[in-house]
């Protein structure tokens, strides 16, 4: 049987949380690679006591989100793995979570259909709540029913936290994209691998308890909303490569319009409701410009 590896991207980790996410792999992959990306923190000593043959890979600075997966990608290929699973430090696949994903990947191969990737539902730490699977209307988003445990639904995008990927299909498609550095890398390699003719797909019994966002926060607009809250270094990624992604010629008009709006909300929201919002506004118009600029990789200056 195809052999699965689990990638871990590391940056400044909590030790608490990488436990989490380690212990919570025992008796789902076969091997797990870490790969940290220029952290001051990281103890290869406890990590190998946590698991004794975790392959850990130092990268000499914060190279991105997307070098580091395809450096723990290509490892993965050298050990001869068949799919990569892709996690954030913090992320906590819930029992059953691999076998559920390869699972449904292996049953819609047998049907015929072109798997990119199959992703889990997304629970919050704390809640009950599970994530929905949508695809992107013209006007809103269109959310899949998860009636049963065992399916699988087609989606637009996954994140990339939970994602399992046959490594075979990223030879087709190609790896992630480092000049994004960090955000819509996920969505971009999604978007791509739809255009070349595979399908993405979410597993309804598979679940990931991971966070989005490192607070957040809860205001009112007609209703209850909740405000996810990322350092302001991020709003600058988030507009830059949502604007850099839209103009590329595999990406649809509806996608791009769709999120171009998202954007425009997002900046509203910030600045109406978000508490310090300078900071944030500052960096999502910054993003804004380089993004329709063209410009990529690693933020130089904040």
């Amino acid at each position: 049987m195809k052999r699965v590896c689990a990638i871990i991207v590391t940056y400044q980790p909590d030790a608490g949380a990488l436990s989490s996410s380690l212990a919570a792999l025992r008796a789902q992959v076969d091997d797990v690679i870490v790969v940290d990306n220029g952290s001051s923190n990281v103890d290869e000593a406890w990590l190998r006591r946590a698991w004794p043959s975790l392959i850990l890979r130092k990268l000499g600075e914060n190279m991105g989100i997307g070098a580091a997966q395809n450096e723990g990608i290509a490892l993965a290929k050298q050990l001869g793995h068949g799919y990569v699973l892709l996690l954030d430090q913090d992320s906590v696949a819930l029992d059953g979570m691999v076998q559920n994903l390869r699972a449904a990947l292996e049953r819609l191969e047998a049907a015929g259909q072109k798997v990119a990737c199959i992703g889990p539902r997304v629970r919050l730490p704390g809640s009950a709540e599970l994530s929905r699977f949508c695809t992107l209307g013209w006007l809103r988003r269109r959310y899949a029913e998860c009636d049963d445990p065992e399916g699988a639904v087609e989606c637009d995008t996954l994140i990339a936290s939970g994602s399992l990927i046959p490594l075979a299909v990223l030879e087709q498609v190609g790896p992630m994209e480092e000049t994004l550095f960090i955000d819509q890398v996920d969505t971009e390699w999604c978007l791509r691998a739809r255009f070349r003719g595979y399908r993405v797909y979410g597993a309804c019994g598979a679940v990931l308890e991971h966070r989005l966002g490192e607070t957040a926060q809860r205001f009112w607009a007609g209703r209850w909303r909740r405000l996810p809250r990322h350092k302001p270094f991020r709003y600058y990624y988030i507009f830059r490569n949502t604007i850099l992604v839209s103009r590329r010629r595999y990406i649809s008009l509806k996608w791009a319009l769709f999120n171009l709006r998202w954007l425009t909300t997002l900046f509203v929201l910030y600045g109406l409701f978000a508490r310090n919002r300078s900071g944030e506004l500052r960096m999502m118009l910054k993003g804004a410009f380089h993004g329709i600029k063209g410009v990529t990789g690693k933020l130089q200056d904040s």
